[in-house]
């Protein structure tokens, strides 16, 4: 079953009562159990929680993003090593040769740009030259189809401005933050570090791993964006819709699923390629449409 996402908008004070967590409001109280939370993101400066409850957080292997003066995410809390094998999965982790990642990075690369190839198919638009990229990407990418396919993507989709520079920019940077705590949560639980990436290496980027596994779930932030018009400013119904990412279907190992179940997906078969030192092992998710399931 998929797991909630937690958007807190205004001012609270969380707690932990026999494992739930208890979300108080102007004196009225809401309770949800911990193993069904998969993020918590906190917006609100009036917020409160003690440490103890944060503790709590971190046990039930739960992620929490919290966000800036300009309400935009800025901050995120994971657990530790809270897979009972974190040790072993590290050291194969770190084992991995330089061609092996190079060739789960192109995997990684190719699947990023057909999704977003699917993108532009649902907006009406020409793929362009996108197709073609996905088949040339060489190993590591090393001539940045990546780059040219993200340039030729981004300029068919946005015609009032540039990625970074647009109405639609806060709305992707929100969507992409909560996607990057969503898979960094699945990460840590799954016993990775994550500091160890495949292709990113920054040495002051605590989530390399993250940041490579995110790219080809990129692009259903772009169609939740694009299709729904969310735009600057962002309202609290704009955020709320983009915290449910998790909860839009799509397509791996050939069945459909919730984001959430694909991120773990992804990871679990992860493990599989680097044991069996298999890049082809390695499932990525595919896009095709907007639908969401339902979550109880």
């Amino acid at each position: 079953m998929a797991q909630r996402t937690i958007l807190i908008q205004s001012k609270a004070h969380l707690c932990i009562k026999n494992g739930l967590l208890m979300i108080t409001v102007d004196d009225r109280s809401s309770t949800i159990p911990l193993e069904d939370i998969w993020v918590v993101i906190v917006e609100s400066h009036q917020t409160t929680m003690t440490v103890a409850c944060m503790s709590q957080l971190n046990d039930a292997g739960i992620g929490v993003m919290i966000c800036g003066r300009d309400h935009m995410p800025n901050g995120l809390m994971l657990p530790m090593g809270a897979h009972s094998r974190h040790a072993r999965i590290v050291e194969d982790q770190l084992a991995m040769s330089l061609p092996f990642k190079k060739q789960l990075w192109k995997r990684i690369v190719q699947a990023k740009i057909l999704n977003q190839a699917a993108v532009l198919t649902e907006m009406g638009l020409s793929t362009g030259p996108l197709p073609s990229y996905a088949k040339t990407v060489l190993s590591g990418d090393t001539d940045n189809r990546e780059g040219a396919a993200a340039s030729a993507y981004f300029k068919a989709l946005i015609t009032d401005g540039t990625r970074r520079n647009s109405m639609q920019s806060s709305a992707l940077d929100y969507g992409y933050s909560v996607l990057r705590a969503g898979i960094g949560r699945a990460a840590v639980g799954g016993g990775w570090l994550v500091s160890q990436g495949l292709h990113h290496h920054s040495v002051y980027n605590a989530f390399n791993l993250v940041d490579d596994l995110i790219e080809p779930f990129r692009p259903l932030v772009d169609l939740i964006v694009m299709s729904y018009g969310v735009a600057e400013p962002l309202s609290q119904r704009d955020k709320a819709l983009l915290a449910r990412v998790f909860e839009h279907v799509m397509t791996i190992d050939g069945k459909r699923c919730g984001c959430q179940q694909c991120i773990e997906t992804t990871l679990s078969s992860l493990r599989t390629a680097v044991l069996e030192k298999d890049p082809k092992r390695l499932l990525l998710p595919e896009l095709k449409g907007l639908e969401m399931v339902t979550v109880e």
